[in-house]
């Protein structure tokens, strides 16, 4: 998959994602691969074991900390709120690119 592909794939849910981010399952807060079918989720996975990227692991990051009610990422000491704006300053940019 290229990157082009993938971010064209991987915006709108890492959007609806943000958009239910206050909706916790107990200690589950739903990833933007939650919001694709399966088949496009394997894909999506593939690439991201393929592909290094910070943006992803930031992402993760910002949807398992949401997961467990922190305020804060513990690891980084970035503010969740801030954390959301630079995945979707990010997204932004990358939206305008695909």
């Amino acid at each position: 998959m290229k990157t082009e592909d993938f971010y064209k794939i991987y915006i709108p849910a890492l959007e609806k994602a943000f958009q239910n981010d206050s909706i916790n399952l107990v200690f589950y807060v739903k990833s933007p691969e939650d919001y694709l079918d399966d088949e496009v989720s394997a894909q999506i996975d593939q690439y991201s074991n393929e592909n290094e990227d910070v943006f992803l692991e930031k992402g993760a990051y910002f949807f398992d900390a949401k997961s467990h009610n922190f305020s804060n990422m513990m690891k980084m000491g970035i503010p969740l709120s801030m954390l959301m704006n630079l995945v979707l300053s990010r997204c932004s940019g990358m939206s305008r690119i695909v």
